[in-house]
């Protein structure tokens, strides 16, 4: 029997048997005991269509759809220690959802620049004062630029940011929307651009950025969600977004077989490899890989079964480190249930890929030799982080000194509670070593109280 399986009436029971000394030891053991399994209580509910970036070793995830309702809650799954995924409890969560400013939302996108994660749509027109927000990690503080631009006045729903030198895009939004919309990070201006050959999948589809002048668009669909008329476009053809010149283009790709028509899926980039990883969001289970220098579609090689059981839906997926991981979403069955499972693929080497549980941040991505041809994307700039402290000190009057003080004191007692329980652990540790170091043969207790609870064999 552990200290865990102990009823409180039984605890206090117990107690009575001892002396003074030994009751207090037991106390303590059970104060530690309890501090311990605490230290990750916070544990994020299922859900769906959350977004996830990765920012210093942190994965934020916010928003999303519980299944009946808004998910409220903003936290982020610490990537610079070890876990496993078998247990969701166990793994390194960190809720921040006090943290004043916060905004409601769902089936929106978000994107880093320099120390901000810009999170945008969402259940918010386009043309609401709340439409952008933004967080910053060093600060730990919300806020909302004040934006401008001609944008028209519709709710934009399950869709993708790009976030390159020149600014953060966005495609679609809705079943008419055929335009993208720029947010130009120096002057926090957005524009919206249009033209010949932009995709008809405007809604749940993935944007990978290559080589820092252009987008690539994969799946998707219109009217997938409302309306009894849908459509899905072939994954033969790709959409590419040049961003130089705000111009359409479509990518021809090949392979031995080309994966069926998905939405909500996910696509995650290896630029180490040149190969976009694609998951889910089809009634097709398996794991594609697009080379994104011949743009060949083939199956990924895992080397192992593993992944969700079933196909997901409006999940995350992110690279972090030498894994990929894929959190939240939910099922394509007849149950339709959000979920807070969460599942693990090694990709350390290339094309040698295999479903794990246990995440090393020390495993590193293998080295590759490249081309001349290459894709990759530099990383965004801070001009936004700039730009956006200007806003926000111009707008100040808007916010309320409660608002403002709130988050002060929340970041400071933040720190505090962190340093706090590392020195309670600490010490608790110091002075459990100390009781079991301390001589318990002068103390008396009554072995039957004991036998009560712990099985002894009993001879004759």
């Amino acid at each position: 029997m552990t200290i865990a399986d102990f009823t409180i009436s039984q605890f206090l029971e117990l107690l009575t048997g001892l002396n003074y000394s030994l009751m207090m030891k037991f106390i303590l053991i059970f104060i530690i005991y309890f501090y311990i399994s605490g230290i990750y209580a916070f544990v994020p509910p299922p859900r769906a269509e959350v977004t996830a970036n990765l920012v210093n070793n942190r994965i934020y995830f916010s928003g999303g759809w519980s299944g009946g309702g808004y998910s409220t809650d903003f936290f982020y799954l610490d990537v610079s220690v070890p876990f496993t995924t078998n247990n969701v409890t166990s793994m390194p969560w960190t809720d921040l959802t006090s943290i004043p400013g916060l905004i409601i939302r769902s089936g929106h996108t978000a994107c880093i620049n320099g120390t901000n994660i810009i999170y945008i749509g969402g259940p918010t027109k386009a043309t609401d004062s709340n439409f952008t927000s933004a967080f910053d990690v060093t600060t730990q503080k919300w806020s909302v630029p004040v934006t401008s631009g001609n944008l028209t006045s519709i709710v934009l729903l399950y869709i993708h940011c790009v976030s390159s030198r020149n600014g953060i895009y966005v495609y679609g939004g809705g079943d008419d929307v055929l335009s993208m919309i720029m947010l130009n990070v120096s002057n926090l201006i957005w524009s919206t651009f249009s033209g010949a050959l932009a995709p008809l999948a405007t809604e749940g589809y993935s944007a990978t950025l290559l080589n820092d002048t252009s987008i690539l668009y994969i799946g998707g669909g219109t009217g997938v969600r409302f309306n009894i008329k849908f459509s899905y476009p072939s994954l033969e053809k790709l959409p590419l977004y040049n961003i130089n010149d705000n111009t359409w283009s479509l990518v021809s790709t090949s392979g031995s077989s080309i994966p069926s028509p998905r939405v909500d899926h996910g696509a995650v980039f290896i630029p180490q490899y040149n190969q976009i990883l694609m998951f889910y969001g089809s009634s097709d289970t398996s794991i594609w890989a697009l080379d994104t220098l011949k743009f060949v579609w083939s199956i990924a090689s895992i080397s192992n079964g593993g992944g969700s059981p079933t196909t997901l839906f409006s999940f995350a997926s992110i690279l972090a480190g030498a894994y990929i991981l894929i959190g939240f979403g939910r099922s394509n069955d007849s149950t339709d249930l959000v979920t807070n499972n969460f599942f693990l693929l090694d990709v350390s080497q290339k094309d040698n890929y295999k479903w794990v549980t246990a995440y090393d941040p020390t495993k590193q991505l293998q080295s590759v030799q490249h081309n001349s041809t290459t894709s990759t994307s530099s990383p965004p700039s801070n001009s936004f982080s700039n730009s956006f402290s200007n806003s926000s000190s111009n707008s100040s009057s808007n916010s309320s000194s409660n608002s403002s003080s709130n988050s002060s004191s929340n970041s400071s007692s933040n720190i505090a509670a962190i340093i706090g329980g590392i020195f309670g652990g600490l010490a608790g540790l110091i002075i459990l070593i100390l009781i079991f170091r301390w001589d318990i043969s002068c103390c008396e207790c009554s072995n039957h109280m004991f036998r009560k609870w712990i099985p002894v064999s009993e001879e004759g």
